[in-house]
């Protein structure tokens, strides 16, 4: 490849990672960051040098080189963020190839003003003002009006993967326009106009490479949890049926055991008749966790969540009034709070403590609003984002939508949700302002 200088390379390396640096900005770094980010500088210089070095070797002057030569160049620098932060595979995909469409866009802009100016620079402006700044006005740019403006949303945090590929082909087609355009056959064979208009092309494929690869990987991800949770209500509502012929049966036998007590006169030993006693005086301890709070979606689940309490040693103290809730529908209601003691039953049950295993719920009527607090003791660390607590289990695809259906009802009826940690306990405030009828 005729003509090639190295100086070229580190500055499309440097206006690479000007634009990987806006998406890659709030990744989790690795320890030791500095020292590595030192020695990924240092290894792409020198695998760059050798790229570089292999192909200004290759006769010719083909665009085939050059666009393996540019495709080296991104790949080294996938490879340079990876032993710096601790991402996963799809993400560190987006952030190279959103990156290396917001270099090819200002790439693109400084090319069509130098075409239509004919503007010709000293070395040190030429460098700022063509090779510097273009790049850094346009990753301000992006940073600003996409980054910032959908930070903190839970969803974006997941990418999928297909829509990152589609957004990686468009741009590397956008590449090889880029390079056969740039060519010298193709300028000898078109006009200023045409090498304008390619390059605007570029430009406006590049802004659609980042849509996307950011947006519809969002909208993905919402339709994904959508469904998901309307599957997650599907089985609530079948486990609510279950649950209501459970507690049915309870009933009836319960009932059944006090017609028993009758029998306890005509028993003549005195320690089989005590034996007896204590025999139905254990099995009438099950009302105590039938609950009658006005509400039946609720006795349900409280009744349900209250024998499984009593079995893991969890202490479950409520003062509930479940006529506070008729505005919502039964099914949700079942949905909400078996979701929100799912979760603290399950923070709860990793305490080896049996005196710290407790969780206390409150639904009453507050300033012509229905209000929820429930609170649970909570030994371990709670990260949040986007004000919900972030699963801790691995495969993150399949969890954490026990608290994200709890925001997705509460929002439902127009409701507020806050979930915090105050010292060692979990707590969660949600408030309805039902409409008047």
């Amino acid at each position: 490849m005729a003509g090639m200088q190295f100086v070229s390379c580190l500055r499309f390396s440097m206006q690479l990672f000007i634009g990987e640096s806006v998406f890659a900005a709030e990744w989790k770094k690795r320890e030791q960051f500095v020292l590595r980010l030192l020695l990924a500088a240092a290894g792409y210089v020198c695998s760059a040098a050798l790229v570089f070095r292999l192909f200004s070797g290759l006769p010719g002057n083909f665009p085939v080189y050059q666009i393996l030569y540019y495709g080296c160049l991104f790949g080294l620098s996938l490879g340079g963020m990876q032993l710096c932060f601790e991402v996963k595979r799809e993400e560190l995909l987006f952030a190279g190839v959103c990156g290396y469409a917001t270099q090819h866009i200002a790439f693109a802009a400084v090319s069509v003003f130098l075409e239509l100016s004919g503007a010709s620079f000293s070395p040190v402006w030429d460098f700022l003002l063509i090779r510097l700044l273009p790049y850094v006005a346009v990753a301000a740019a992006v940073d600003l009006g996409i980054i910032r403006r959908n930070k903190g949303k839970g969803e974006v945090k997941q990418r999928d993967l297909r829509m990152v590929l589609l957004a990686l082909a468009v741009l590397f087609t956008v590449i090889i326009v880029s390079v056969l355009v740039d060519s010298q056959a193709f300028r000898e064979d078109s006009g200023l106009l045409q090498n304008v208009f390619c390059k605007i092309y570029g430009a406006l494929c590049c802004m659609l490479a980042i849509f996307v690869a950011f947006y519809m990987s969002r909208q993905n991800r919402i339709l994904h949890e959508k469904e998901m949770m309307e599957t997650m209500l599907h089985n609530m509502r079948e486990q609510q049926r279950l649950s209501r012929e459970s507690v049915n049966i309870i009933n009836i036998k319960c009932h059944d055991l006090k017609y028993r007590i009758s029998k306890i006169s005509r028993i003549e030993d005195a320690k089989d008749q005590q034996e007896y006693v204590e025999s139905v005086r254990s099995a009438l301890n099950i009302y105590d966790n039938i609950f009658q709070t006005g509400n039946d979606a609720l006795d349900l689940v409280l009744t349900e969540k209250s024998l499984l309490c009593n079995e893991h040693q969890i202490k479950l103290s409520s003062m509930v009034d479940g006529s506070v809730l008729d505005f919502v529908n039964t099914t949700d209601v079942y949905a909400l709070f078996g979701n929100l003691l799912d979760n603290a039953m399950e923070c709860v049950l990793k305490e080896g403590d049996v005196e710290k295993r407790i969780i206390s719920l409150t639904v009453s009527r507050r300033n012509q609003g229905s209000h929820i607090h429930m609170e649970n003791y909570c030994g371990e660390r709670v990260q949040f984002e986007d004000g919900l607590p972030i699963t801790t289990k691995k495969d993150k695809d399949y969890h954490g939508f026990g608290v994200r259906s709890v925001k997705y009802i509460v929002e439902k009826y127009e409701g507020s949700l806050l979930m915090r940690m105050e010292r060692d306990r979990f707590l969660v405030d949600i408030l309805f302002y039902p409409k008047k009828k």
